[in-house]
């Protein structure tokens, strides 16, 4: 089991997502991987689109996926609730991580469509 690092769900596989971190830059200069549930892994590439459509500056503020210092643009996403199931929950991403999570979200798509294909 594995959780996803931005919404916490534990899940059996999540997809890996490479991050650069500002603070581990000299031990991991070409990225960390962390992981996301396809939830989140959909709505940081709906955040993704939307911002690639429409270019706002963000809000200056701390990257919630990598940490560091930048303009900052809204993901909604799920997170889980004992009470309730599930609850929206806005959290902030850099565009470094949005573009990580595109570039993830299309090798796993590319990779779904590979293994349906492999089981026929």
């Amino acid at each position: 089991m594995a959780d996803c690092d931005l919404c916490g769900v534990a899940i059996p596989t999540v997809v890996p997502v490479r991050v650069f971190k500002p603070k581990y830059a000299h031990s991991y200069p070409h990225g960390m991987w962390q992981g996301l549930c396809e939830g989140c892994l959909n709505a940081g590439k709906k955040a993704h689109d939307k911002q690639a459509e429409s270019p706002s500056c963000g809000t200056a503020g701390k990257c919630e996926f990598c940490g560091n210092i930048a303009q900052l643009y809204d993901v909604t996403i799920s997170r889980p609730s004992f009470s309730k199931g599930a609850e929206e929950d806005t959290v902030q991403l850099c565009k470094k991580c949005l573009g990580s999570i595109n570039e993830s979200h299309e090798a796993w798509e590319k990779q779904k469509a590979e293994d349906e294909h492999a089981h026929h």
